[in-house]
């Protein structure tokens, strides 16, 4: 995880070329695949391609729901930051479908674990599980504290 990252737009990522999403399947590992299509000429909205990979013998592989699929991608940042564990941030006040995680700036395909601040006047706080973790969110929630 980058520490205190320079936030992303996706006119950022490279076009064209698979990479790595933050996601993966939570029954088998395998880590799903992205690729930016098409950005706006404001670059900060797009589209992109989603491919969800699948080990061997994994169950979600013969899932009804498409292994392949394209979809909205996009966001804006709030203009100011706030810390979080002891790290700075610079909060989404808008998104489409797919976003960056906040802690390592790979892009999200599926769900992310969204901290609104303010009840959502405030932006929100998108991360990945890897980084929720690594963060200690996930712990604090399980925990109460």
């Amino acid at each position: 995880m980058a520490e205190d990252a320079k936030p992303l737009f996706l006119k950022d990522y490279p076009r064209d070329e698979w990479m790595y999403s933050a996601d993966f399947c939570e029954v088998c590992g395998a880590r799903h695949q992205v690729k930016v299509k098409e950005v706006q000429s404001d670059g900060l909205y797009g589209v992109v391609e989603i491919v969800e990979r699948h080990g061997p013998g994994c169950p979600m592989r013969f899932e009804a729901y498409p292994n392949e699929r394209s979809d909205q991608a996009g966001w804006e940042y709030m203009s100011e930051t706030v810390r979080l564990f002891g790290r700075e941030f610079t909060p989404l006040k808008a998104r489409g479908n797919v976003a960056p995680c906040l802690g390592c700036g790979k892009l999200i395909v599926g769900v992310p674990l969204i901290l609104f601040l303010d009840e959502g006047r405030g932006g929100e706080l998108d991360f990945c599980f890897g980084c929720a973790m690594e963060l200690g969110i996930i712990d604090r929630l399980r925990s109460g504290k």
